[in-house]
Formats: C-alpha cells, sequence, structure tokens
C-alpha cells in the first residue's frame, strides 16, 4: 500500500506527514486490497481542506472533511474513509443485492410503474420500478459513491437536489453516468 501525501497554498510540515502516514497505515486491517491511498491537505480561505482517495482492487472510495485546524480536517476525513471502507466490506461479503437496485431486464408487472431514460443515455430500458417510494433519497454524488461501492448493474435513485428520479449505470467507456428518468405513459388498447 503506497501513501502519497502532498500540500496546496502552505508549506507541508514532516509533523503532518507522519501524523497522515500513522493514521492511514492501518487501512489495510479494514480492506487488503488498497493499492494506493492519496491525500491532498489544502489551505483556502482560512479553511483547512482535507481530501483522501483510496484505490485499490474494486475500490474507489474518496474521503473530504473541513475544519478551521489541519489535524482535525485529517482525522475527519479518515474517519469518513473509515466508514466508507467497512460499508464497501459489509456489501461484497454480505450484500450481493441491496433495496432500490433494478435489474434492467426485470419482467414486467402490471401494477409496476415503467420509467424510461432520457434521450442520449447509453442506459436501455424500459425500467420497472414496483414503489417509487421505496427508493433511496440522496444527491446524486452519494448515489455515485454508493453505486460503485455496489458494483450492480444499475441503481435507482429519488435524487433529492432536482426532486426526479435517476439512475446510475456503467457507460460503454468504464465511466458511472447519471441520467434522469421519464414515467411512460400507459397505452391505451
Amino acid at each position: 500500500m503506497n501513501i502519497y501525501i502532498s500540500g496546496r497554498h502552505f508549506d507541508l510540515s514532516e509533523g503532518i506527514k507522519n501524523y497522515a502516514r500513522e493514521k492511514l497505515s492501518v487501512m489495510e486491517k479494514f480492506y487488503d486490497g488498497i493499492d494506493d491511498i492519496h491525500v491532498v491537505l489544502e489551505f483556502t480561505a482560512g479553511t483547512n481542506n482535507a481530501r483522501i482517495q483510496v484505490r485499490g482492487d474494486r475500490l474507489k472510495i474518496d474521503a473530504r472533511a473541513k475544519s478551521h485546524d489541519m489535524y482535525a480536517a485529517l482525522d475527519e476525513a479518515i474517519s469518513n474513509l473509515e466508514r466508507q471502507l467497512r460499508r464497501f466490506k459489509d456489501r461484497l461479503h454480505s450484500h450481493p443485492r441491496r433495496a432500490g437496485q433494478e435489474d434492467v431486464n426485470a419482467a414486467f408487472i402490471s401494477s409496476a410503474d415503467i420509467w424510461m431514460p432520457a434521450e442520449g443515455s447509453e442506459l436501455t430500458g424500459p425500467l420497472v420500478i414496483d414503489n417509487i417510494d421505496s427508493l433511496p433519497r440522496m444527491t446524486t454524488e452519494a448515489a455515485m459513491t454508493e453505486y460503485e461501492l455496489s458494483g450492480g448493474h444499475c441503481m435507482l435513485f429519488h435524487n433529492v437536489d432536482t426532486s426526479a428520479i435517476n439512475a446510475v449505470y456503467h457507460a460503454s467507456d468504464g465511466s458511472s453516468r447519471v441520467v434522469e428518468l421519464h414515467q411512460q405513459e400507459e397505452e391505451k388498447i
């Protein structure tokens, strides 16, 4: 596991570097598939920002925190990172399917609502949602993080920023994308 530490807009002391290395060296206890940890400490507009990026086997986690003290910002970011690693490991080992995820090829259910992705999306529809009230409510950023940790084909969520139903999916280039869904009108026979 490689740990890289950099500072922006201030001189990075050996004390803060050693503190960060000491705190992050225990991350392999949480998950042994960690390859690299990148720490960026930044001072802007009187606020200390800490960002930690962890990359590894099926793993891509970002944790951020702000504080008036650099050590406090780093501690909070590490705490966020530990929480995300625990959730990742729990899902990896005991939760192969999460509520709110739908299989794109799901059979149509007559009582369900049928939703279609917006135009220009690689996600093919239609998608069947039994109960939109059961979808998790989250921001786009939180949904993308949750989706990348879950490793599923597609994840549906209620976007709290736009009040719309969205789907996160893997595009053909390997990146995660978000698309807004629109309810399909029922055809009258």
